[in-house]
């Protein structure tokens, strides 16, 4: 399985194949190739409906924490 960052939002491809790339935005998913799938998240944007993004960052930061308290820095 493969999962792409685009603008914030994770396109998955399960199957392997160019034009089976999965994105869910809120309760909505949608499958396609990678350029329909950012096509529909800049008109998304453009529109200004996307749901708010969740903030990983506070998990991302606490592991950085971690790895530099494991190195003694």
């Amino acid at each position: 399985m493969r999962k792409l960052i685009y603008e914030g939002h994770i396109l998955i491809n399960s199957e392997g194949q160019t034009d089976t790339w999965k994105l869910t935005i809120g309760e909505k998913t949608s499958v396609g190739s990678l350029f329909e799938l950012r096509r529909q998240i800049n008109f998304f944007q453009e529109l200004g409906v996307l749901p708010p993004m969740r903030d990983n960052m506070p998990a991302e930061e606490s592991k950085i924490k971690r790895s530099k308290k494991r190195l003694g820095k």
